[in-house]
């Protein structure tokens, strides 16, 4: 059959074949390295090829019609086709993936990052070297189009293959029942039941609440390395895991959850908090509304909850207090999860640059520089009293792998936990890279 579909190729006759015919023939990727550009094509989806991507992500993640993520492809793939990327051979779509531009906060500066996911080749045809190709194309595609970094979640051991390194998951996680000074465990829903605070929280209603959500969105998170710079909220109501605070007619707080459908593991549960926001100037609107949401949740029958919540300090004194316990967590698996990828080292750098400047100079640090290396790209950072400015190396690099320098950049670890103790130069990389109150979420 390989002979065959070989024949067919280099006679130049069409085949009759479709493309779900060919699988299992396993010649395209002989084709690729025998023909180069005239092998499987990578390109920029359109509208043409919605059918066949839907088809494709269906048969890859055994999707059926009519459920949630399957609407939730058609629907993407009908109002966002120019989001994904197909792999084609003689005009049949044999793969595909989504992506998606979003932005991270690092202090007052922004990086780029790619979200890539919905990563499949039409069932049969895999494990014929397609994937492959797929994300071979996709990084050279990255790195042409100028992006700094990309995340996506999958198995390990086929993603590093083309750049992407494990980084963990960020979350505060609300165990729903509290171990007391005798070993017993609290009822959480007689624990947290609060009547004269339960006034004052409602159901989220787009019309009414999304302006005044949004000003405490900016408010919560201006400067907030991790968060997004912005966001935006929906018209919806009636959600009764959407609440707001309001008092004398003003909107406090709000947190958004999501009661999710089983199976339930680590970063699965039954109930999780995608969001959450006050006037930092009066949090108890916020531990209010954080309270009244894991009694809900308790009374639904879930164990714990998993919130994408701030990891910063100044906010565990109301963690603890609005909860039955709380444990903040750096999340990392072995086999998979969560993946960053730096696409360019020195575009990453001058992307924050401003921010690091403002650091050194705050900090009174004298005029310096350091270099680092990640990967096989080495960068120079030269402070010289008045802006940081990125360029080649000049002294002898610290090595770094993708998650410590991201860690580092996030304000996750201290430097003294990722550069080496007798490094001269950590002390520099401590001023620029201090540890920051971190949002969670955008980079998780």
């Amino acid at each position: 059959m390989r002979q065959r579909t070989m024949e067919r190729y280099q006679s130049g006759r069409p085949s009759t074949e479709s493309h779900l015919d060919l699988v299992g023939l396993g010649v395209l990727t002989v084709l690729e390295s025998l023909h180069g550009a005239n092998g499987p094509e990578f390109r920029q989806a359109v509208d043409g090829d919605a059918d066949a991507i839907l088809q494709i992500m269906s048969g890859a993640f055994a999707r059926e019609p009519g459920t949630q993520k399957y609407e939730r492809d058609r629907n993407r793939l009908r109002e966002e086709i120019d989001t994904h990327w197909v792999l084609s051979w003689r005009g049949e779509v044999v793969g595909a993936l989504h992506t998606q531009v979003d932005e991270i906060q690092v202090g007052r500066t922004t990086i780029t990052k790619v979200d890539v996911g919905e990563v499949c080749v039409y069932p049969a045809c895999q494990s014929e070297g397609l994937g492959t190709i797929l994300m071979q194309r996709l990084v050279d595609q990255l790195k042409a189009d100028g992006h700094t970094l990309s995340r996506l979640g999958g198995y390990r051991r086929f993603y590093e293959r083309f750049g992407w390194a494990p980084f963990p998951r960020g979350s505060v996680e609300f165990p729903l029942q509290g171990l007391t000074s005798r070993s017993g465990f609290t009822d959480p829903v007689t624990f947290l039941d609060r009547v004269d605070e339960d006034v004052h929280i409602r159901p989220y209603d787009g019309k009414r609440d999304a302006e005044a959500c949004e000003r405490l969105y900016r408010a919560f998170n201006e400067g907030r390395t991790g968060a997004r710079p912005t966001r935006s909220f929906g018209a919806g109501t009636g959600n009764p895991w959407q609440v707001v605070h309001e008092q004398e007619g003003e909107v406090r707080a709000y947190v958004f959850a999501n009661q999710n459908d089983p199976p339930f593991g680590r970063l699965s549960s039954a109930v999780s908090i995608s969001d959450a926001a006050c006037d930092p100037a009066w949090t108890a609107p916020l531990g209010e509304s954080l309270r009244y949401l894991l009694r809900q949740a308790a009374v639904s029958g879930a164990e714990s909850v998993r919130a994408r919540l701030p990891l910063d300090p100044t906010l565990y004194d109301l963690y603890r207090d609005a909860s039955c316990g709380f444990i903040p967590s750096l999340w990392q698996s072995s086999e998979g999860g969560n993946m960053l990828q730096i696409l360019s080292l020195r575009r990453l750098l001058e992307e924050i640059a401003p921010e690091l400047a403002a650091r050194a100079k705050t900090a009174g640090l004298p005029g310096t520089d350091v270099t680092l290396r990640v990967q096989d790209e080495t960068v120079g950072i030269v402070w010289n009293g008045k802006s940081v400015v990125v360029g080649d190396a000049s002294m002898d690099p610290v090595e770094l792998g993708q998650d410590g320098l991201m860690k580092l950049i996030l304000g996750l670890l201290p430097a003294e936990q990722v550069v080496s103790r007798d490094r001269t130069d950590a002390s520099i990389l401590r001023t620029l890279f201090p540890v920051q109150p971190t949002a969670t979420g955008v980079w998780g």
